[in-house]
């Protein structure tokens, strides 16, 4: 008899716990959905990631070449506004220089149309 309570039991248990079997069953394939999922999301997201640290460092490098540019122009600025006024000044000595020469040469032509006219 007791053998049969024991039999009786597990088959009261066994068809009871069946339907929670069932559905922890349900819940772990479920679960394991999950995880593929977010498996494929961490992937993606390191994809992201990796795609976003190369696009920092881009950034980073064309800040650089900005800086660079940046320098640059200033340089240039500064050549400019020195070549400009060496230039300058050379144009200035240029033209004292001829103009006095002119000046010679028109106090030579009054002198002799001086001379024609007093004659």
């Amino acid at each position: 008899m007791d053998h049969d309570l024991k039999e009786l039991l597990r088959s009261v248990l066994k068809e009871e716990l069946e339907p929670v079997n069932q559905r922890l069953d349900g819940m772990d394939k479920r679960f394991d959905g999950m995880e593929q999922r977010l498996d494929g999301m961490d992937k993606r997201f390191d994809g992201m990631e990796q795609r976003l640290d190369g696009i920092d460092r881009r950034l980073d490098k064309m800040e650089v070449d900005v800086q660079d540019i940046k320098h640059g122009l200033d340089e240039l600025q500064k050549n400019i506004v020195e070549n400009l006024g060496q230039f300058t000044e050379k144009i200035a000595h240029q033209v004292e220089d001829r103009t006095g020469a002119l000046n010679k040469r028109v106090f030579e032509v009054e002198t002799v149309i001086q001379r024609l006219t007093n004659q």
